[in-house]
């Protein structure tokens, strides 16, 4: 499948002379992971939120005064609109990378990613595996990157990815970050409201990597849980107006239900109060 379906129409670019907290303020404003560099209408760089911990806050600059020439990563891979996603798995895996900008003539016109790639199914398990574990790093104890424990991975990273781009579509939210964090937001207020032993029913059916924070939550049930409380959350969270969150908080609570079973989630329900029980139930096809 070639890159093209890749191609975004809005991306943060920044030049070289940008400061370092320039690139902070966008990855936080924009909830990415990273910005690309551009330089007289050709990619030079990459800067991404790990380059700024670690070549930025951990060296003591300052990164008002730290231009993004001095930390980026260049040269920088690249791929086109015409290559396909094996040769974006064989960068990824050559390079332990995970963002790929596309180039078209020298400009970037689009980003494909590791969170793409596994929510694509573009790859057997196992070879995206192998990208998964480039970002364990080293250090690690064996069996955490044993291929079973890195296939493991990959299909918990793919399951959760799954479920994100189910919230993105059905919230007609603008990118994964916002769809992550509206789902957080939902499932961390509902499984405080819950008893405890209907909490723990509940996050043994969701996405694996979701569960530990779910289980960090203060046992309930907490009856200051609202309907209105939990659109409250998002509103702030995702700098929304309230009728809004209102309407993302009902596409996130269809999408919970649709991914568990139709005997948990009755159990759920009757837990809630009348308020809340038409939020999570699964949406009829048209």
């Amino acid at each position: 499948m070639p890159l093209k379906s890749y191609i975004r129409p809005r991306l943060v670019i920044l030049g070289p002379d940008a400061s370092a907290l320039e690139a902070a303020r966008a990855l936080e404003k924009n909830k990415i992971g990273a910005v690309v560099v551009q330089d007289a209408g050709r990619v030079v760089g990459i800067v991404t939120d790990r380059d700024l911990m670690v070549r930025v806050l951990a060296q003591g600059r300052v990164p008002a005064e730290t231009p993004l020439s001095e930390i980026m990563t260049s040269p920088v891979a690249t791929l086109t609109p015409a290559d396909s996603q094996s040769d974006a798995i064989a960068l990824m895996q050559k390079w332990n990378i995970r963002r790929i900008p596309i180039v078209d003539d020298g400009r970037c016109v689009g980003m494909v990613t590791l969170d793409d790639l596994l929510l694509d199914e573009a790859a057997p398990i196992e070879q995206l595996s192998a990208i998964v574990a480039a970002q364990i790093g080293e250090g690690g104890p064996i069996m955490e990157r044993s291929p079973a424990r890195l296939r493991s991975l990959a299909r918990a990273e793919a399951t959760l990815r799954r479920m994100v781009s189910s919230v993105k579509a059905a919230a007609d939210l603008e990118n994964d970050e916002d769809a992550e964090a509206a789902l957080e937001v939902v499932l961390t207020m509902l499984v405080r409201r819950l008893t405890p032993d209907e909490a723990k029913d509940l996050i043994a059916q969701l996405p694996s990597l979701l569960q530990p924070t779910l289980r960090r939550q203060p046992s309930g049930p907490d009856k200051e849980i609202s309907r209105e409380a939990i659109e409250d959350h998002l509103a702030t969270r995702l700098k929304v107006a309230r009728a809004r969150a209102a309407r993302i908080l009902e596409a996130v609570g269809a999408v919970i239900a649709e991914s568990v079973t139709e005997g948990q989630m009755e159990d759920v329900r009757r837990q809630l109060p009348q308020e809340m029980r038409g939020v999570f139930v699964e949406r009829k096809a048209a």
